[in-house]
C-alpha cells in the first residue's frame, strides 16, 4: 500500500466529504475606547429594590388614620387624633432625615405626604379641642343634645313608617331641623 492512496471514484462523482473542523469566523472588530478628553455617558441602572422606608410607611398610615377618625367622629375623637397626627409628623420628619442622610433612597413622596397629613391632623385636632372647651365653657349640655337628636330621629322614623313623609329631605336639612329645635329651647 502506498501512502496517499485514495479509493476509486465513479466517473463524474464529487470528491468525498471532509470531516474537518470549519475555520472560526474572524472576531468582530472592537471599537477603540474613547479618548480621555471626551465624556463617557453611562445609563443608570434600575433603582435598588428591597430597602423600604418603614418610617415613611408608618407615618402615612398614622396620618390617614388620625384625620379619618377626626372626620368620622366630627371632631369628638380629638383625644385620639392629636397623638396619631403628632406621631405621623414625627415619623415623617425621621423618614426625611433618613433619605437626606442616604440611609435609604425610597419613600420621599410618602414622607412628604405624611408630613402634611400630620400637620393638618394636629391643627384640626387642636381646633376641635378649642371648640369642645368653648362649648363646655358656654354650658352646653351634651346629653341633652344627644337626647334631642335621638327624639328627632325617632319622630322622623315614625312619620316615615306611617307613610306621611314631608317630601324628600337631605341629611343636611334633617340636621338643620334638629339644631333649630334644640336652639328653640
Amino acid at each position: 500500500m502506498a501512502e496517499g492512496w485514495l479509493p476509486p471514484t465513479a466517473p463524474g462523482a464529487k470528491p468525498p466529504p471532509r470531516f474537518d473542523v470549519p475555520p472560526e469566523p474572524p472576531a468582530p472588530a472592537r471599537p477603540e475606547p474613547s479618548p480621555p478628553d471626551r465624556p463617557t455617558f453611562v445609563r443608570p441602572g434600575p433603582p435598588a429594590q428591597g430597602e423600604r422606608n418603614g418610617a415613611a410607611v408608618w407615618a402615612i398610615v398614622l396620618g390617614i388614620t388620625g384625620i379619618s377618625l377626626l372626620l368620622v367622629s366630627l371632631g369628638s375623637l380629638f383625644l385620639l387624633t392629636l397623638p396619631l397626627s403628632a406621631a405621623a409628623w414625627a415619623l415623617a420628619g425621621r423618614a426625611r432625615r433618613q433619605i437626606e442622610s442616604g440611609a435609604t433612597s425610597q419613600g420621599e413622596s410618602q414622607a412628604v405626604a405624611a408630613l402634611w397629613l400630620g400637620r393638618i391632623g394636629v391643627i384640626a385636632g387642636v381646633a376641635a379641642l378649642v371648640v369642645f372647651i368653648a362649648l363646655l365653657a358656654a354650658g352646653v349640655d351634651f346629653e341633652q343634645i344627644r337626647d334631642d337628636l335621638q327624639n328627632e330621629l325617632d319622630r322622623r322614623r315614625e312619620r316615615q313608617d306611617d307613610g306621611g313623609g314631608d317630601g324628600v329631605r337631605t341629611g343636611l336639612e334633617h340636621m338643620r331641623a334638629a339644631a333649630a329645635g334644640w336652639l328653640a329651647r
